[in-house]
């Protein structure tokens, strides 16, 4: 993990050392830096670094990236299954974890669907208990159904834990994709007899550290917009969702970025001094290397003709910036889902 900003040097020129030395140079490197400073990421990428990721950073996702570029395997052999407890009680957090861990278990914890999102990630745990009640507008079941939508967690086993139970909410739980659904009341042997059935030797699941495609794992969002009011506010509401967000002012910088680092998805402002919006999609979509990346275009016009001549301009959807964050942020996971299937 290396800062750019150092106070008695610079980090690029660390790193160009680290990565002319024979006993370092294979050591993957993270730059750290202000994300605005595009001429640094440039630099940095050229120079050998494996990755650059800007501040303010999310600490999970950060985990994450290294875990996938040191190559992070299963769990010592003789040593049980890690486990990933998500509710918003400490308390309840806090016995739970003692009764997985005094059973062997190895339990990780996480307060809300977000939170809990990022750590599924970072931990590929063998199986997640999530409470059905949870904080910031996402219940129990739905961050299961989040996770049933990517690939990487559809075997993963499931458990919803609720305090409160109605008419149909099993069925409606089941049918989100749980595997089960306990009562936070039931006796714990009972509880853990139904984990150890959802973990005996055989399953599916695919392992820690695997290397697939995940929807919910740390994504790079390219956002290219001439507004920085506006590039900022949307900066702030991607990261809410775990995303790791590649800022450019304009067209040419975010050609620049493209050169040397790739990105999932890429969010174009329509009208943008120099390269527009439509300019700069039909470059990358030119692109042997760039082409297959979704790429969404943001428009304040509300006109047609201007939905009409992003999606010819290769863009693969147009999004009106009136319709608000959340249908942008909806609009960009199902892009994300899309091109996960595909690959």
């Amino acid at each position: 993990m290396l800062d750019v900003q150092l106070p008695d040097g610079d980090g690029v020129d660390l790193l160009r050392d680290l990565k002319s030395t024979p006993a370092t140079a294979a050591a993957p490197v993270i730059l750290l830096s202000i994300e605005a400073q595009v001429r640094d990421r440039v630099r940095g990428l050229e120079t050998g670094a494996e990755d650059y990721i800007g501040k303010p950073y999310d600490p999970t996702h950060v985990l994450a990236r290294a875990r996938q570029l040191i190559g992070e395997t299963m769990s010592p052999a003789g040593q049980k299954a890690t486990l990933l407890l998500i509710d918003d009680s400490a308390t309840f957090r806090n016995e739970f974890k003692e009764m997985l861990e005094g059973n062997g278990y190895r339990a990780m914890a996480a307060e809300n669907a977000e939170e809990g999102l990022r750590a599924s990630v970072a931990v590929r745990p063998a199986a997640i208990i999530v409470d059905g009640m949870l904080p910031d507008g996402m219940d129990g079941a739905t961050l299961i159904r989040r996770l049933k939508q990517d690939v990487t967690f559809r075997d993963t086993p499931c458990v919803l834990l609720t305090a409160a139970q109605t008419a149909g909410d099993e069925s409606r739980t089941l049918d989100a994709g749980a595997d089960a659904y306990i009562r936070k009341g039931t006796e714990i042997d009972v509880i853990l007899a139904r984990l150890t059935a959802l973990l005996r030797p055989g399953a599916t699941t695919i392992a820690a550290g695997s290397c697939a495609f995940s929807l919910l794992g740390p994504k790079k969002i390219l956002t290219v917009d001439d507004s920085v009011t506006y590039l900022h506010e949307l900066a702030n509401e991607l990261r809410k969702e775990g995303y790791d967000v590649i800022l450019a002012t304009s067209g040419q910088e975010a050609l620049d970025l493209l050169q040397v680092q790739s990105a999932d998805c890429i969010l174009l402002d329509l009208m943008m001094e120099g390269l527009s919006g439509q300019e700069t999609c039909r470059l990358i979509k030119r692109h042997p290397a760039w082409r297959y990346i979704p790429v969404l275009i943001l428009t304040g016009v509300q006109e047609a003709h201007a939905v009409i001549e992003g999606i010819n301009a290769g863009a693969d959807d147009c999004i009106p910036k009136s319709g608000g964050f959340e249908v942008l942020k909806a609009r960009v996971r199902a892009q994300l889902r899309r091109k996960q299937f595909e690959d």
